[in-house]
């Protein structure tokens, strides 16, 4: 289990950051392969697909380095996700995201509720929604009109995911949308 900082990076603004899961490559490319069906607008490059365990926002360098602590202890091989549909959230008529929805395993039931002790611990907010594990696909501008969502493979690939890190908005002018501060390979 490996900690990569992101070399040579300018300091990131630490803007919408939160904790995510990144999927190993050949989930990455299958991803970026349903994303297809939404419109080049709205899709997210597939250096930007993660399932996010916790939205935190603004945060501090303070935050960022008591974080990589307490998580390093979390990045341990999670079980393959299968795959349950696309969706538009929340609705085709009012559309904001498109999801790959995955079935929520017990190990990553886990993963979450201790990154929450640990948010908590911190006096970081924590989610009071339930957890739906799900990547983001595209990203829709308010009134933007979309089509209903694909029709979902009748069983679709599982997810894999090498890596567990915390994640902010990426600076201006970027090509991706999100950076990493820090990232564990699971093992």
């Amino acid at each position: 289990m490996s900690s990569t900082a992101m070399p040579g990076r300018a300091a990131p603004s630490r803007l919408r950051c939160f904790i995510a899961l990144g999927p190993d490559p050949a989930t990455r490319k299958r991803l970026a392969g349903l994303a297809l069906a939404f419109p080049e607008p709205a899709r997210l490059h597939p250096a930007d697909l993660h399932l996010t365990l916790a939205f935190l926002g603004t945060l501090t360098e303070d935050h960022e380095a008591r974080l990589r602590e307490a998580l390093h202890p979390l990045a341990r091989r999670q079980p393959d996700l299968s795959f349950s549909s696309l969706a538009i959230w929340p609705t085709p008529e009012r559309p904001r995201v498109a999801v790959a929805e995955y079935a929520l395993t017990e190990a990553l039931r886990e993963l979450v509720r201790s990154t929450q002790r640990i948010l908590g611990g911190m006096a970081l907010p924590v989610e009071t929604r339930p957890f739906r594990p799900h990547v983001t696909l595209a990203r829709f501008k308010p009134g933007q009109r979309t089509l209903s969502p694909p029709a979902s493979p009748s069983a679709g690939p599982p997810a894999r995911f090498d890596c567990l890190g915390l994640y902010c908005k990426a600076a201006p002018g970027s090509t991706v949308r999100y950076t990493n501060l820090f990232r564990f390979d699971l093992s």
